[in-house]
């Protein structure tokens, strides 16, 4: 049901079959199987141990020497049964249902409204008319008072209208085409496309005794879309075609910040650190930002000092002067201060605006890799909540001894509600990067795992963990003590 209202104004007024709205509601209750089978465990289990308390049966079962944990392996083998049905149906059927959803949500998302002409109200949804009619009878066909619009209404132009009195709708069974058959009426046409337009304005006027106008209502259709356009999505991958995802991912993002490192490396290392350096683009820069050679300079304010056959260039601090070039030198007589300046911020802009690039790129790519491995370890910790629900319900139901749907579902719900909370917790947490993926999808079965054990140890035990009288008959003793 929340699927319909969620989705309502997409499967309304379209004219869709009963067919196609029920496969799509079909597809979308399988996508909520991870969320109601933890549930339907949890209540099954707290309901079937509860009743058996309730009505002493765990007590005649306990008296003839057998113990609640064995009087829980029949139960507990289905439900190990349903966790590995869980798993299938996580990495096999949810992704195929939601391939299929979320290709016909595309395609009914995409279709236009069916045809449904209202009185004196243009209808605009098939492109190149606008269509208005003063009456329709109730036959749906025997239309009156007709305007109709062609070709450039939506761009504001009345260059070509029919005008009818009265006339006759009709569909064909395919529902394809639309022939309306006017009669007395008027066509006015400008001639837009003629050359001398704009000095004669040329048009063309008919009046008509009968007129068909055949109209392609193709476009109106519904049509399937290649369900293979939507298989990249990380909701409609099994855990082969996510576990090869994140590893191309994993390899895109160490490529990225290697060129990154790659190209920064000639602006802050010496030749002699990036010799090993392949990439002739890499190479090339740096020859040219290193194409002196360097040598020490005595002075604590002197940076250091790049040289070569035919140049001699003190690089200095920007307090201090540059020490006059050499009469000899040809090169650095053409370099001014101002050169060396703009040449440092242009290096400076660059690496910056490459680090930045990178640095978005590699971010979109990892929160795009966290969903994938968010998917893929959802697909095991279906299967693990459905024994750990298990464990927590069969020894809770055993011990608050009440079946039914009362108690049992408040007490399910309320439990289910702080596992659901915990996931969606830890999945946002691995979503933002904060954590790593086995910290955060795992932490509601971390949680609730030494909850689990705490309950079957105190229902093995008989323990009145609920019950308020063995409450009230503790506190004398503490006082007393």
């Amino acid at each position: 049901m929340q699927t319909v209202w969620k989705y309502l104004e997409d499967l309304v007024g379209k004219g869709l079959e009963l067919s196609v709205i029920f496969e799509f509601i079909f597809y979308f209750a399988i996508h909520l199987i991870p969320m109601a089978l933890p549930l339907a465990i949890l209540l099954s289990s707290i309901m079937v141990f509860g009743n058996l308390a309730e009505r002493y049966e765990l007590v005649a079962i306990k008296s003839a020497g057998v113990s609640l944990l064995r009087a829980m392996r029949p139960m507990f083998i289905i439900s190990l049964l349903l966790a590995i049905g869980a798993f299938y149906t996580a990495n096999n059927l949810i992704p195929k249902a939601n391939l299929s959803w979320g290709a016909l949500l595309y395609d009914v998302t995409q279709k236009k409204p069916a045809m449904n002409i209202i009185d004196n109200v243009f209808f605009k949804d098939i492109e190149g008319y606008a269509i208005r009619v003063g009456k329709k009878h109730e036959d749906n066909q025997t239309i009156e008072d007709v305007i109709i619009y062609v070709d450039d209404f939506r761009n504001g132009g009345n260059n070509n209208i029919l005008i009818a009195k009265r006339g006759k709708m009709t569909i064909s069974d395919d529902k394809q085409f639309m022939t309306l058959n006017l009669e007395d009426g008027k066509r006015y046409q400008e001639l837009v496309n003629d050359p001398s337009y704009r000095a004669r304005m040329p048009h063309n006027t008919m009046s008509f005794a009968s007129y068909n106008l055949t109209i392609d209502l193709s476009e109106l259709a519904f049509n399937r879309t290649d369900k293979e356009r939507f298989s990249e999505d990380h909701r409609m991958m099994n855990i082969t075609e996510l576990k090869k995802r994140i590893d191309s991912l994993d390899r895109y993002i160490v490529k990225k910040q290697d060129g990154l490192y790659r190209y920064l490396a000639p602006y802050f290392f010496q030749a002699s650190d990036t010799i090993a350096i392949k990439d002739t683009g890499v190479q090339k820069r740096l020859d040219y930002l290193l194409a002196y050679k360097k040598k020490e300079i005595e002075g604590p304010k002197r940076v250091n000092s790049i040289s070569d056959e035919t140049t001699n260039l003190d690089i200095i601090e920007p307090n201090l002067k540059l020490k006059p070039f050499k009469k000899n030198s040809t090169l650095v007589e053409t370099i001014k201060r101002e050169d060396i300046i703009d040449k440092a911020l242009q290096n400076v802009n660059n690496a910056k605006r490459i680090s930045l690039n990178n640095i978005d790129d590699t971010t979109i790519q990892r929160k795009l890799r966290a969903k994938y491995q968010v998917e893929w370890h959802r697909k095991f910790t279906l299967a693990l909540s459905c024994i750990l629900l298990f464990f927590i319900g069969a020894p809770l139901g055993a011990i608050i001894k009440k079946g039914g749907f009362g108690l049992p579902l408040v007490v399910s719900l309320l439990l289910f509600i702080l596992y659901y909370v915990i996931s969606i917790f830890g999945e946002k947490l691995v979503k933002q990067g904060a954590w790593e993926p086995l910290e955060g999808m795992w932490l509601s079965s971390f949680l609730l795992f030494p909850l689990a054990i705490f309950l079957t140890y105190k229902a093995s035990r008989d323990s009145q963990l609920f019950n308020p009288e063995s409450y009230k008959k503790l506190i004398p003793k503490l006082f007393r003590q």
